[in-house]
């Protein structure tokens, strides 16, 4: 039953705007974006002046709605919302998102507001999303209770759940850029109806979710977020990144969206209870997200690093260790073809480091082979001048360091991620060699945790994170 509602939120059949304006702000852009997708036609615009927008009728109430309406978008200021919540109610219409602001996260005046809201969608069994939040995200129908850009409508893996409103928007600005692609989101707000865990449970059951991150600034209902973590954590990779940890940042969540942060070490606790992995900051929980949306599980702890640099070879055994992970030893295999073709100066170790010795795409190949590592991290560090006259002359970079997705073909079944330091123009073409086979991280530590928590949940639950 709660799937069936959470798919008028992301999938409906009709939906209303109440507060369409001509005006610059949410009530212009999100019809303007409904109008881009193909939304708008089958969409029903509020506002007490009437007139035209976007080519369509604009109703002067709600009451001159037809019925049947699936899902209604509330952007009215603050005081009115109550009285819009009851004629919607009266009109049948039982999904709702409150993207106004002005509520508990206020102060007393806006906490006995949001209580009037629970209170009159209890009576009229309406299921409410926020307020204070921007509403959903459906990458794979185009749909959307906001204005986003056209590259983050690109269907992927990853789905989101963000307390915050702008935060969870800034994220799908953002996560294209670093080469993430998103299924579904949700942001929550003051969640005094949905919440966490409704959206985990759809989440979960969703086939084109592989990956659930969720920004988390504080639960009401510890019991209930934990059951569902738990159910959730059997079946798909949960990445948690909770604000709140420290007195200052608790006091900024009970001003944002009302919530109520509590102990840090009790988060802790129930994450690791529930197998969730906690990232310790945003880009920890996208360079997490980078690997387990596209890398296999792995079997064991033995990992081969491959490296240009002898010392961020080192920086990356240090981390490994720290991970209680293990550095694999080569087969004489590897040895053998390494030694007849590397310089005398090269370390036929591991991690190994060819410098620039120009064997980097043989050394590669030849790693692949080896049956030993259980997974690979790759760092083709080199400092742009030294290259530049080589890519000036049209040398591919395939040339120079190999053709990544031929010899990825090699080992399927393992994961291979690669630190990505230099230059810009260096590091576009690295990723291009990549591309969605191989996950980029940017640093030596990066590597090693995301693979240390790759193999962890390999191990402790029963799902497949490969795409």
């Amino acid at each position: 039953m709660e799937n069936e509602i959470l798919e008028k939120f992301f999938r409906p059949k009709s939906l209303a705007l109440i507060g369409a304006t001509n005006t610059p702000g949410f009530g212009h852009g999100i019809p303007r974006f409904w109008g881009k997708n193909g939304w708008l036609d089958r969409a029903y615009l509020v506002n007490p002046k009437g007139g035209q927008l976007q080519g369509r009728e604009v109703y002067r109430t709600i009451s001159e709605l037809p019925q049947g309406i699936d899902l209604a978008v509330v952007i009215v200021p603050a005081p009115k919302v109550q009285e819009v919540l009851v004629e919607l109610g009266k009109k049948g219409i039982r999904a709702v998102v409150i993207e106004s602001a002005g509520f508990a996260e206020i102060g007393e005046e806006g906490q006995k507001r949001q209580d009037a809201l629970l209170e009159t969608a209890r009576e009229y069994g309406i299921r409410l999303l926020g307020p204070n939040c921007v509403g959903v995200v459906n990458t794979d129908n185009h749909f959307a209770t906001i204005e986003i850009m056209d590259r983050a409508l690109e269907p992927g893996p990853v789905a989101i759940i963000a307390q915050s409103g702008v935060f969870g928007n800034i994220l799908l600005d953002h996560l294209p850029e670093v080469g993430l692609k998103i299924s579904k989101v949700a942001t929550l707000g003051n969640k005094i109806d949905l919440d966490e865990a409704d959206f985990l449970e759809y989440f979960t059951a969703d086939p084109k979710t592989k990956v659930i991150l969720i920004y988390e600034e504080g639960v009401k209902d510890g019991r209930r977020f934990l059951n569902a973590l738990q159910r959730s954590c059997r079946q798909k990779p949960v990445i948690i990144l909770k604000s709140g940890r420290t007195p200052l940042g608790r006091q900024a969540t009970l001003s944002h969206t009302a919530s109520l942060s509590g102990e840090d070490s009790f988060y802790d606790a129930a994450f690791q209870q529930a197998g969730a992995i906690r990232a310790l900051s945003l880009l920890e929980m996208i360079e997490m997200a980078r690997v387990f949306s596209t890398q296999p599980p792995m079997k064991g702890r033995k990992i081969g690093i491959l490296t240009t640099s002898g010392s961020l070879g080192a920086m990356t055994a240090d981390a490994l260790y720290s991970e209680k992970m293990e550095l694999a030893s080569w087969s004489s295999e590897t040895i053998k073809k390494i030694y007849e073709n590397a310089p005398d100066w090269a370390n036929v170790k591991n991690p190994l480091d060819v410098g620039p010795s120009g064997i980097f795409p043989l050394a590669l190949g030849t790693i692949f082979s080896d049956p030993n590592p259980d997974g690979f991290i790759l760092i083709p560090v080199i400092p742009y001048a030294a290259i530049e006259i080589w890519i000036r002359l049209g040398v591919n970079v395939t040339a120079l360091i190999g053709d990544w997705q031929a010899l990825r073909q090699k080992i399927e079944g393992k994961p291979v991620v690669a630190v990505l330091l230099g230059s810009k123009e260096w590091l576009d073409q690295v990723r291009g060699l990549c591309g969605d086979s191989i996950a980029t991280v940017n640093t030596p530590e990066a590597a090693a945790k995301t693979l240390s928590a790759l193999y962890r949940l390999s191990h402790k639950s029963r799902f497949d994170v490969s795409v």
